[in-house]
């Protein structure tokens, strides 16, 4: 093997262990979290352990946790607490925890996506990650409200309008309602089949025509006064009821 061959393997070698050691280096700095992303519930807010795993040759350190809007990076909240490891790995765990009272503040700023953030400092350098939580995907529907809340239909005039309105404990969630029914106590006496969906904030206006000869039929037997309601489900199956009541007259 002459000379130029032997210097020319040598770099090859010498170039392939550089890559080798780099990416070994490049492995070293990594952080993960568990969960990446989370739910929120608006209700109850949020409290879970939540579990860091870092390769960093030579340890590192988090003095303290971060709650950022992600969507201009400005520190919302502060948790003081050192997560620390030695060596060149380490997995470790902390309670990360959100009140309803602290999510509703964020929302009402503006604040739609929230950031856990930490990040980990040592001699090979810093690296970071978060906990995603999506605000406006972590509201329930709160509550249902028919308005007028009470109405007179005659035999005459089988028609009555009326909006509902819904509110959630955060964002702006929707609700679909698949019937709504005429009660007399809690008998069914008539139902519209007919589904709608609302959402938070935005009033739904429904009107409703009762079928000929319904209402002398009820005042016949006795009966002046019916309730009309419709139950509300939103997608995390919440369910909500409101409803009209109803005098009846000739």
């Amino acid at each position: 093997m002459n000379k130029q061959l032997l210097l020319t393997i040598l770099g090859i070698a010498a170039i392939a262990w550089a890559l080798v050691f780099n990416a070994k280096v490049t492995a070293q700095q990594i952080v993960t979290v568990d969960p990446g992303d989370a739910w929120l519930n608006a209700s109850e807010g949020y409290q879970e352990k939540v579990t860091w795993r870092i390769a960093s040759r030579g340890g590192a350190a988090s003095p303290r946790g971060v709650f950022v809007n992600l969507d201009n990076n400005e520190e919302l909240a502060v948790v003081d607490q050192i997560l620390e490891f030695s060596g060149d790995s380490g997995q470790l765990t902390e309670i990360v925890q959100i009140s309803p009272v602290q999510a509703r503040s964020w929302h009402q700023k503006g604040v739609r996506r929230v950031g856990y953030r930490r990040v980990f400092a040592g001699p090979s350098g810093s690296l970071s990650n978060h906990i995603l939580f999506d605000l406006d995907s972590s509201g329930r529907l709160a509550q249902v409200k028919a308005s007028p809340p009470s109405q007179t239909v005659s035999g005459k005039s089988r028609q009555m309008m009326m909006a509902w309105n819904l509110d959630s404990d955060l964002g702006n969630i929707s609700a679909t309602s698949t019937s709504g029914q005429f009660l007399v106590g809690d008998t069914v006496i008539y139902e519209v089949a007919e589904a709608v969906t609302a959402q938070a904030g935005k009033p739904l206006r429904e009107t409703v025509e009762l079928p000929p000869g319904l209402v002398r039929s009820l005042l016949a037997q006795g009966i002046n006064e019916v309730r009309y309601t419709r139950t509300f489900v939103d997608e995390k199956d919440t369910r909500r009821s409101a409803s009209v009541e109803v005098q009846l007259t000739e």
